[in-house]
């Protein structure tokens, strides 16, 4: 039996996007360089990457970028899909959110929702956008930009 451990780790985008930028965050590429292969993305952070690409002019930029994101991000990192599982997580977090007036993003319930689903710690810079839905919910969260 072949048995692969999963991912411990959901990284949103503002977490991958750092290692593309200039001058990254030193925390967050040692963080990602110590759990690489115990991290995983979800198909809402993939589009959200995508889109941030295909927004972009056409240049050498773009090439640089769109050849990293296929090339480096895709291939190291896999994507959790938007599963039923997830779906009936998510749409119970927006009821309990919305009984106790903190509704979210859409897009932030359906990252929190797989990460749940899955197990997984949500890797995040904006703590914020997650915090009523630690109220509700069993959500672990980690920001590596913090030492």
């Amino acid at each position: 039996m072949n048995y692969e451990e999963e991912a411990h780790y959901l990284l949103d985008s503002n977490i991958v996007s750092e290692i593309i930028k200039p001058e990254p965050d030193f925390n967050v590429i040692s963080k990602i360089a110590e759990h690489n292969s115990d991290c995983a993305i979800c198909a809402p952070v993939w589009q959200e990457i995508l889109y941030g690409l295909y927004r972009l002019p056409e240049g050498m930029n773009k090439k640089y970028l769109d050849k990293f994101i296929n090339d480096d991000v895709h291939e190291n990192f896999k994507i959790k899909n938007f599963t039923e599982k997830a779906a009936a997580i998510q749409a119970d977090l927006r009821a309990k959110l919305e009984k106790t007036g903190a509704p979210t993003q859409k897009e932030d319930s359906m990252i929190a929702a797989i990460a749940l689903a899955n197990h997984m710690v949500l890797v995040t810079r904006n703590t914020k956008h997650f915090s009523a839905i630690q109220q509700v919910s069993d959500l672990l969260i980690e920001n590596w930009f913090e030492a």
